[in-house]
């Protein structure tokens, strides 16, 4: 049914993508501070957010979609926070690359729930 959809297996490729970028640049060198900073924790916890959801959502495009927009909202208050808090002196491209970095990964979560959204409208064959 849904997974057939090109535009459900997008959302799906872009949120695990979105998921493992994530993960893979807080172990090997952190997104604030180096890797060992207590703050990048809270990162993992967007993995966390993005995969309760999608058990929530049980494979619906419309679940999924939400689950999307909200990571991608915890993304830009979680950037903002890190990005105007102490941990962003000791960052080399400082304040606007937290902001910046967000950024991309909250459009790219909103790029993976719009195709959801996309997917949930697409007439079913």
């Amino acid at each position: 049914m849904a997974s057939g959809n090109w535009s459900y297996r997008a959302g799906a490729a872009l949120a695990l993508f979105n998921a493992l970028v994530i993960g893979w640049m807080n172990l090997a060198v952190g997104i604030a501070g180096d890797e060992d900073n207590p703050v990048n924790l809270s990162f993992f916890m967007l993995v966390v957010v993005a995969a309760v959801g999608a058990f929530a959502a049980q494979s619906s495009p419309r679940g999924l979609a939400r689950t999307m927009f909200s990571v991608a909202a915890i993304q830009l208050m979680l950037g903002a926070i890190v990005a105007t808090g102490p941990v962003a002196a000791l960052e080399p491209q400082g304040a606007a690359g937290l902001f910046a970095l967000n950024g991309f990964f909250a459009l790219s979560w909103l790029a993976s729930g719009a195709l959801f959204v996309r997917a949930e409208r697409a007439p079913v064959a």
